[in-house]
């Protein structure tokens, strides 16, 4: 059986699998299966509930006296899917954290392989990553979602595998606690939802992943996910989006092509507005003038458009009802 190689005595697990999770009792019994019958056993399972209304607690409670591990369960008022994952971050007693959401499942050698991986990864060059990130396939067809990445193993950052050789979709990463710890997700007043990807590229500026050409964990995306009502999403939360693109333009500006960059100004500029951040103040805290000059107007098109197109949703919505 493959072991943790670190010299860190404060953890008392190789891995913390967090688990944020909301309303999704009817889901969350498959994600927990997936954790059963992993054939890697040193790890502890940290069950954030972001405010549940459903029997989510009781589930929990009775699926915790059949297992062998220890079980966490944490309950918070509802703050978002990111501020549960800070929440499981912070009361992690693993190495690494690995998250899973409670609509998928990992394969049953998940960790086993992350950390085989890890372990490869010369002892005197660890402090320069920040873990290792396979790759996801659909429960049902198999399919990879993505691309894979150019070698089956692979050293580089997040920015650069995402910007440099195109590489989307989703994938599954484990992360050393103390660098997630160093670079949690963002927490904006009065809104629930932040993309991940802000403190993937922070990290990336610091710090690499080894990559694999492995799955790692299975996904399905649910009718009533974030991904299936983005556009309310996006209004909802237009500060956090205002702060992805600022970075883009900002920190990340290099690793953008010319007409990526492009889109990300428009993009700056329509969350801008929507947050209430009038074009003065764009002005003085863009990096290039005249970048961001020629992209507003896009941007208005981009936000007026947001609010056409939710006034005829809410038109609809009214129109729908009894």
């Amino acid at each position: 059986m493959e072991k943790l190689v670190h010299s860190e005595p404060q953890y008392l697990y190789a891995f913390s699998v967090v688990v944020p999770t909301f309303n999704r009792a009817y889901l969350l019994p498959r994600a927990l299966r997936g954790i059963e019958v992993q054939t890697y056993k040193d790890f502890e399972v940290v069950i954030v509930d972001d405010g549940s209304t459903d029997c989510t607690a009781d589930l929990v409670s009775e699926w915790r006296k059949t297992v062998d591990f220890p079980v966490q369960y944490l309950k918070q008022a509802n703050q978002g899917r990111h501020e549960a994952m800070n929440t499981g971050v912070r009361n992690a007693n693993g190495f690494f954290i690995v998250f899973l959401d409670s609509d998928d499942k990992l394969t049953p050698e998940a960790l086993e392989r992350l950390l085989y991986h890890w372990n490869q990864i010369p002892d005197d060059d660890k402090a320069k990553f920040a873990g290792v990130e396979g790759l996801c396939a659909d429960i049902e067809t198999k399919k990879i979602s993505g691309r894979r990445f150019p070698k089956d193993v692979f050293d580089s950052n997040y920015l650069e595998t995402r910007k440099k050789y195109n590489i989307g979709g989703e994938k599954k990463r484990s992360v050393r606690t103390e660098i997630h710890r160093l670079f949690p997700f963002p927490t904006i007043a009065e809104e629930k939802y932040m993309r991940p990807s802000v403190t993937w590229n922070r990290i990336a500026h610091h710090y690499k992943f080894r990559y694999i050409n492995e799955v790692i964990q299975l996904i399905e995306y649910q009718n009533d996910g974030l991904n299936a009502n983005r556009f309310q999403v996006r209004l909802k939360n237009p500060k956090g989006l205002r702060l992805y693109y600022y970075e883009e333009i900002v920190f990340n500006q290099y690793y953008n092509s010319f007409s990526s960059l492009m889109k990300c100004y428009a993009k700056y500029i329509r969350y801008s507005l929507h947050s209430g951040i009038g074009l003065k103040h764009q002005l003085i805290e863009t990096p290039r003038k005249f970048m961001w000059l020629i992209n507003i107007l896009p941007g208005l098109i981009g936000w007026m458009r947001d609010h056409v197109k939710a006034f005829y949703r809410r038109r609809h919505v009214d129109d729908a009802r009894p």
